[in-house]
């Protein structure tokens, strides 16, 4: 995957406008606790293939004590798995899938970071579903974090199959 132009403007999804809440989201996924990734899903919408997420780093996540000590950077397998759990809620709504149903990593492929990521930022999730098949849950996802000023942060490819 090459640098892809950013799939949306963060600015034209407020933070204070969501479609879906973490607990809605939590229906979806099983994920808890620290590898709850999500804040909220701002967006979806199957007819233009487009679900935007967010996502607020906080100051007393796990990992700011020891990723890195004086100087805390959002590990990028955190990031992959952000855009996973993003996919994820895209997929049940794209396949109709009943909630208990669980989508697991298949793959992830053409995976690039862009920016450093401390706490205290808001990151924007957006990404769009590249192939899916319904009679054999699979889907194929496209995905982005972008900062609140539109810079591209992550990119990734995520395969993900019902397990």
């Amino acid at each position: 995957m090459s640098r892809l132009p950013t799939l949306i403007d963060p600015a034209d999804y407020p933070l204070d406008r969501v479609h879906m809440t973490v607990k809605e989201c939590m229906r979806r996924n099983p994920q808890r606790h620290e590898f709850l990734q999500l804040d909220s899903i701002l967006h979806l919408s199957l007819e233009d293939n487009l679900i935007v997420g967010h996502r607020r780093l906080r100051e007393d996540e796990f990992w700011v004590r020891g990723h890195l000590p004086g100087r805390p950077l959002f590990p990028g397998v955190l990031q992959v798995e952000t855009m996973a759990q993003v996919a994820s809620i895209h997929a049940h709504a794209k396949l109709e899938l009943a909630e208990n149903v669980f989508m697991g990593f298949g793959a992830v492929d053409d995976v690039r970071f862009r920016e450093e990521v401390s706490p205290g930022v808001d990151l924007w999730i957006a990404g769009s579903i590249m192939k899916a098949n319904k009679r054999r849950p699979y889907f194929r996802w496209q995905g982005q974090i972008l900062f609140g000023d539109g810079r591209l942060v992550s990119q990734s490819v995520i395969t993900g199959v019902q397990l």
